[in-house]
């Protein structure tokens, strides 16, 4: 047996789920998408038309990477600089934690292009996708009492790793009438002095909208209290 234990005594551990990260993904968007795609005769590759038409390739526009596919390929010039920078071998180390600094640099140039201030790699932090991002972003702001302000809808991953980092979620409504926009009164409502972020995915996920500029100037203000 395992670790010189006899039989039956597995049992004694106490290796379950966490409920709460459970309930946060179980009414997640890709989880209907899932299922929608599962009744399809062949959901990825080919959809049978009327009988006497060929089949057609079926694409699910509910999948966050394009080059899953044959039909999207990734350009040339990015191939042959990961190409050119594995040859060199001077990027064979383990990388910086907040990424490596030409990338930072790179980046730091590309966004102050949009803005009025000159922005430098020290501002920079490079996550490996964003599921790191947004658990860095979590453990950063959690604090005893903390909670943060979500939209309904909204990807149920920032309220998994707000749960993870002891971080209470909070929502507030998002009203399809309005073209999704943030219920102003709502957030005013649930928001108080332990809350330490509020989230604005802007293009939206998953309703998909893109917030005015002038909604998001009313949104910092019901905001700054």
């Amino acid at each position: 047996m395992e670790n010189g234990m006899c039989k039956g005594e597995l049992e004694q551990w106490n290796f379950t789920p966490n409920k709460e990260l459970l309930k946060s993904s179980e009414n997640s968007v890709r989880s209907f998408l899932h299922m929608l795609i599962s009744n399809l005769p062949n959901p990825i590759h080919n959809l049978t038309q009327d009988e006497g038409e060929s089949t057609r390739p079926v694409i699910p526009l509910g999948h966050g990477d394009p080059s899953n596919f044959p039909c999207f390929r990734t350009t040339p010039v990015a191939e042959d600089c990961l190409i050119d920078s594995i040859r060199s071998a001077k990027y064979n180390c383990y990388p910086p934690c907040t990424g490596m600094l030409p990338a930072r640099k790179a980046v730091a140039n590309y966004l102050s292009t949009d803005l009025p201030y000159e922005l430098t790699a020290e501002d920079v932090f490079l996550s490996n996708g964003c599921t790191q991002a947004v658990e860095i972003m979590m453990a950063v702001l959690a604090s005893p009492g903390a909670n943060v302000l979500l939209p309904c809808p909204a990807y149920p991953l920032y309220e998994g790793r707000a749960i993870c980092s002891g971080i209470e979620a909070r929502y507030f409504h998002l009203l399809p009438e309005n073209g999704w926009e943030v219920d102003l009164d709502n957030v005013e409502a649930i928001a108080d002095s332990n809350t330490v972020a509020m989230l604005l995915a802007n293009p939206a996920n998953p309703c998909g909208n893109v917030f005015s500029y002038e909604h998001l100037s009313k949104v910092k203000l019901s905001f700054s209290f």
